[in-house]
């Protein structure tokens, strides 16, 4: 049996080609797409018929057995409407039907599942990666927005509407004033989520508050999280600052979602964290100088080892009725 596990993300599209016998899961294919310029449902919708229409010789399509799509976003209890994807600027879409008009002649009678990103990530790490064997695990991602994904005594916790997770959301009094996609103000993630981070750093060039051969970006150059880092190391101290407050508000939180959950690991990730370990580093300092001490004395950080197989992988599990997710 043959599932495919997409990961939509607010950048990047990947799939894989799965393998299912008794559970147990094998990538067999994978490949990632660049999205940023073609966004739209249908656009996305295009790119699966795409790779549908071209499984490998040896893959009889009456074999795929389910359609998993992971979207960076906030999923209805029906599993088929996208209330909020905001980096993908994506509201109330009935991607569900969006997909089986665009794959419905191919795969007629396969199942479709669509899931919050975050979700088929944390199931993912937690099955096959870094969080397995735990009981309990928060699993937070920074990238283009913040997200998370719970276990809680082994279960993927959706919530009572499907839209557990949605840390990135929380709001801050001292950010207020931003707006964020989702449509509301005072998100963190309009403030310290990737996208985020690139409009500081353009906003910040442009009123003249830094330059951009304090940074080493050339004219054309787009900034991004990366070009912080690099200049963080340097001791610029205009990065350094920028790390400091970014760091202080992923940092609290992120304690504070420890001092609610109390899980046996917390597990961070996503592009920007995971290519900013000196934005990592700060990061942690904070969680451990905020989070209740008695939250972190057994807490267990782990890193992901799946990377861009675990949202993959996890939405293709999740097309399973494993009986574990509630």
């Amino acid at each position: 049996m043959y599932y495919l596990g997409f990961d939509i993300g607010g950048t990047n599209a990947r799939y894989a080609l799965v393998s299912e016998d008794n559970h147990q899961l094998k990538i067999l294919a994978s490949q990632k797409y660049s999205i940023r310029g073609a966004q739209t449902p249908a656009d996305v919708a295009a790119i699966v018929r795409q790779v549908v229409e071209n499984l490998p010789g040896d893959v009889d399509r009456k074999d795929v057995a389910g359609v998993g799509i992971a979207v960076a976003g906030q999923i209805d209890i029906d599993e088929h409407t996208i209330h909020n994807a905001p980096n993908l600027n994506w509201h109330e879409v009935d991607f569900d039907a969006v997909l089986r008009k665009e794959i419905g002649d191919l795969l007629p009678h396969t199942r479709i599942k669509i899931s919050n990103d975050l979700n088929a990530i944390a199931w993912g790490e937690y099955h096959f990666g870094a969080g397995r064997q735990l009981p309990s695990m928060l699993a937070v991602y920074v990238g283009t927005g913040i997200g998370a994904g719970l276990i809680v005594d082994r279960r993927l916790m959706l919530g009572a509407d499907n839209v557990s997770g949605e840390i990135g959301h929380c709001k801050f009094p001292e950010f207020m004033s931003m707006p964020c996609g989702c449509g509301q103000m005072g998100c963190v993630e309009a403030y310290a989520g990737g996208k985020a981070i690139e409009y500081r750093i353009m906003h910040d060039i442009q009123t003249g508050i830094v330059s951009r051969a304090a940074l080493g970006l050339g004219e054309d150059k787009h900034p991004t999280a990366r070009c912080i880092e690099q200049s963080c190391k340097q001791g610029v101290e205009y990065a350094v600052k920028f790390w400091d407050d970014t760091a202080r508000a992923l940092g609290l939180l992120i304690a504070n979602a420890i001092a609610i959950l109390n899980p046996h690991a917390l597990l961070l990730g996503g592009g920007v964290l995971e290519g900013c370990p000196e934005l990592l580093a700060r990061v942690i300092d904070q969680i451990m100088a905020l989070a209740p001490r008695t939250a972190t004395v057994n807490l267990q950080f782990i890193k992901p080892t799946l990377h861009d197989d675990a949202g993959t992988l996890g939405a293709a599990l999740l097309c399973l009725d494993a009986g574990e997710v509630e």
